[in-house]
């Protein structure tokens, strides 16, 4: 999903607390506690970053049918923004209160190794859905596999969109962010092996769509010959699209990545001509279906052999945002919908 950059920690104390009832997920609100009644009497919690953002709130609605289907008490609890200090603070409110099992997606995953240890050195298990820790002190990491992903959705662009000569423009987050570095390079490397595009240096523009715009502007009037940008995140790609049009360059292909409601928006107003999506609420479902096993003794960690699983994933494009089969990669916080 898109990982913007913002700084408030405090605001994400007072993120907490609104609660909602397991058997539905409304459009209103992802960043809430999820509760339900359970004939187990075990809980999980849940703790996410960007708690307000679409890709999230479909993991939530995955997360939450499993919970029901499990009979366990599911608690959700996000910050409304990606900052580590900021979640560091609602992990360990989370931790305070000693849930029977944890899911946890972070952005950083070294930071929350020396936080989590004594969590899970007294027994408890972590399950994390779209992240991991450096450590390894998880029972299973479920999230995609966002060097691949990007890679096939190179080679695929290069067929459906018939390009065979050219430069590529690729822009993305800090190199810090892993799973952002990765996506890049992906693409990147398919480029060099799979076509005859020559990839230009990646760009590092955070999450901003300004400095996206203004570089993709930059790199658009220095290589007149450009035919694919490649952006790997809302902002990034908000601002290659409008440095794109600015330009008034017709052929140049534009592949973005993640699917929130504005970004399909935009894929079908002509501003994006791909968009790889994940599958959130796959990921969602199957941490928190694993965990309520794990926490009621129907499976033991070490009875659990992939410490990794990859969740699926899908070109989005104008010919096939409407079909149902890709209906379940939107992203949406309406569960209702999914």
């Amino acid at each position: 999903m898109s990982r913007p950059k913002t700084s408030s920690a405090i605001a994400a104390v007072s993120a907490i607390g609104i609660v909602v009832a397991l058997a539905g997920c409304s459009a209103g609100s992802p960043a809430a506690t999820g509760d339900s009644s359970s004939s187990s009497g075990k809980t999980i919690a849940m703790v996410t970053p960007e708690s307000t953002g679409e890709f999230y709130g479909t993991m939530y609605c995955g997360a939450k049918a499993a919970a029901k289907k499990e009979g366990v008490t599911l608690k959700i609890q996000g910050t409304p923004e990606t900052t580590t200090d900021a979640e560091m603070q609602v992990l360990q409110s989370v931790l305070a209160t000693n849930p029977d099992g944890l899911l946890l997606t972070v952005w950083d995953n070294t930071a929350f190794n020396s936080t989590l240890k004594a969590y899970t050195d007294g027994g408890k298990p972590l399950v994390m859905p779209d992240s991991f820790l450096s450590n390894d002190q998880y029972v299973q990491s479920i999230r995609t596999d966002n060097y691949q992903s990007s890679y096939d959705a190179a080679v695929q662009a290069l067929k459906d969109f018939k390009l065979t000569s050219g430069k590529v423009v690729i822009v993305t987050d800090a190199p810090g962010n892993q799973v952002q570095s990765a996506r890049a390079k992906g693409f990147k490397d398919a480029i060099e092996k799979e076509s005859k595009l020559t990839p230009l240096d990646v760009q590092y523009v955070g999450g901003d769509s300004a400095k996206a715009s203004q570089t993709v502007s930059s790199q658009l009037s220095a290589n007149p010959d450009v035919k694919l940008v490649f952006s790997t995140n809302i902002g990034a790609g908000t601002g290659a699209a409008n440095a794109i049009a600015a330009s008034g360059t017709k052929g140049i292909v534009h592949i973005g990545y993640d699917t929130a409601s504005n970004q399909v928006a935009a894929l079908k107003k002509g501003d994006y001509d791909a968009l790889v999506a994940q599958d959130p609420y796959t990921e969602g479902y199957q941490a928190t279906e694993l965990m309520a096993k794990l926490i009621t003794g129907e499976t033991k960690a070490s009875a659990v052999e992939k410490k990794t699983v990859y969740s699926p994933w899908k070109l989005v494009t104008k010919a096939n945002v409407d079909d149902d089969d890709v209906k379940k990669f939107l992203y949406t916080s309406d569960c209702s919908a999914l």
